[in-house]
C-alpha cells in the first residue's frame, strides 16, 4: 500500500471493513476488520446493552445513553485506525460508507486532518456485502477511469 491508494471504511454501529484501492486497477482488498464487542451478544445478536430481564429498571433514556456511548467509543476506535494509516502514508484519500446515524457518530470524532483526507461518502449501510458490491456504489471518479471501465467490462 502506498501514499497513492484510496481507504475506504465501510462501517455501522456493530462492524466495520477496511479496505484499501490502488490504481491503477481499483480493486478494493480488505486490510482490517473491526467488531464493537459492546453491540454483538455471545449469540450474535445486535444488543443495546445489558439484557432487560436482568436490568428491569433500566429505562429507555439509560438504554439509549449507553447505546450512544458504545457507538462513540467504536468510532473512536475506527478513528484511531485511520489515524494511524494516515500518519504512516498508507493512503492519500478516504472514503466513509456508513448509516447517516453511524456516519454522525464518525464525525463527531475524526480530527481536522482526517476529515481533510476524506473525499466522499456513501450513506448506506453496506458492511454485509461483498467487496465487488461494496465497489459498485463508489463514485467512478475515485477509481481512476480506465481502471474503473476495465474491471467493470469483466463484471468486477
Amino acid at each position: 500500500m502506498s501514499s497513492s491508494s484510496t481507504w475506504i471504511l465501510v462501517a455501522d454501529e456493530a462492524h466495520a471493513r477496511l479496505f484499501a484501492t490502488e490504481p491503477p486497477d481499483g480493486a478494493l482488498n480488505e486490510v482490517a476488520s473491526f467488531v464493537n464487542p459492546d453491540r454483538i451478544s455471545s449469540g450474535g445478536a445486535l444488543t443495546v446493552g445489558p439484557p432487560a430481564a436482568a436490568h428491569e429498571g433500566i429505562g429507555s433514556k439509560r438504554r439509549t445513553r449507553l447505546r450512544r456511548k458504545h457507538t462513540e467509543r467504536f468510532s473512536r476506535r475506527l478513528k484511531d485506525a485511520l489515524e494511524r494509516g494516515r500518519i504512516d502514508h498508507r493512503y492519500a484519500r478516504l472514503v466513509l460508507i456508513a448509516p447517516p446515524r453511524f456516519l454522525g457518530a464518525l464525525h463527531v470524532s475524526l480530527s481536522k486532518p482526517l476529515r481533510d483526507s476524506v473525499v466522499a461518502e456513501v450513506k448506506r449501510n453496506l458492511t454485509s456485502l461483498p467487496a465487488r458490491d461494496i465497489r459498485s456504489h463508489l463514485p467512478r471518479r475515485l477509481l481512476g477511469g480506465a481502471g474503473v471501465a476495465r474491471l467493470e467490462h469483466h463484471g468486477l
